[in-house]
């Protein structure tokens, strides 16, 4: 299996103002809109569909804001076998298929839903150098190895060296790829263990926008945090913090004018096994840590 992380739902009731914002500050640009209201962007990479918020789209966990992620897959067929090869109870239901949806979707053990499409979501890999998606992560109540296997079994996702390393450390956050995005897996209020030093929030309403449940931030590799930041509205450059110190990926989080949150990052995000993307170019896991040795994964 060869699936990839293609997609990203948000709901809101202005996609035309987060669609302009995006393409204004992360050189977006639009795929198409429907008549309903849904506007459809892209990095070049991931199909990023802002869905008008109406009656019947209320988005994944019953609120607006970031709603689902999706896969890219070749074979529909495949995906059924590898459920019932791996006793999934996992029923593959239809989606719109149109610019905005994928043409199926299944949900996982978390109760997140995943879209699915054949058609790569309609989008045509365009060469692309910055800023991209490279990171998604999800929140969870309490993280369990449950949906991490459900990606690696049905859709071969890779665990990747950094989370096989906190694993062995105790860790409950899991970090996979699929060889060009890192999606994160954590638990709802982060965990900070001895030496690590705790989130810098500028409000309580940032903390609060930390800490929703489901797809939680997604996050571009920029070339220049600091000159990206700078270009952002006054209003949310009030709220945008730094993350902590010790955090393996991304450096500052910003929000859009819906307040979702973005992470951004120059160090980069490990996409695959030993494979991280940054500002600079591909590097291993050791070149990545190189100035941090205390920070780097240590052999099994």
């Amino acid at each position: 299996m060869d699936a990839t992380f293609s997609y990203m739902a948000i709901v809101s009731d202005r996609p035309r103002v987060l669609a302009d914002f995006y393409a204004k500050h992360f050189d977006m640009w639009e795929l198409g809109h429907s008549d309903d209201g849904d506007v459809s962007i892209t990095d070049g990479h991931v199909n990023v569909s802002i869905l008008k918020q109406r009656p019947g789209v209320e988005g994944a966990m019953g609120r607006p804001g970031l709603s689902h992620f999706g896969l890219a897959v070749q074979d529909i067929r495949e995906v059924e076998g590898n459920l019932e090869e791996f006793g999934y109870d996992a029923e593959i239901t239809a989606e719109a298929g149109d610019l905005h949806h994928g043409e199926y979707r299944v949900v996982g053990p978390s109760g997140l839903p995943i879209s699915l499409s054949t058609r790569n979501f309609s989008v045509t890999e365009k060469p692309r150098s910055y800023p991209r998606i490279r990171h998604m992560a999800l929140s969870f109540p309490k993280v369990s190895d449950d949906e991490l296997d459900f990606l690696v079994n049905v859709f071969g996702i890779r665990e990747v060296t950094l989370s096989k390393a906190r694993r062995q450390q105790g860790r409950s956050s899991r970090f996979a790829g699929d060889g060009h995005i890192n999606l994160a897996l954590l638990a709802h209020g982060r965990e900070f263990h001895a030496g690590m030093k705790p989130l810098e929030y500028k409000s309580e309403q940032a903390r609060a926008l930390d800490g929703k449940v489901g797809l939680n931030h997604f996050g571009f590799l920029v070339r220049d945090k600091a000159a990206t930041m700078e270009s952002l509205p006054a209003e949310l450059r009030d709220v945008q913090h730094r993350s902590s110190t010790n955090v393996d990926m991304a450096e500052f989080r910003v929000y859009d004018p819906d307040f979702n949150a973005i992470d951004l990052a120059e160090r980069g995000f490990e996409v695959d096994i030993d494979r991280w993307e940054t500002a600079d170019g591909v590097i291993s896991t050791a070149e990545r840590f190189a100035a941090t040795p205390e920070r780097a994964p240590k052999p099994a």
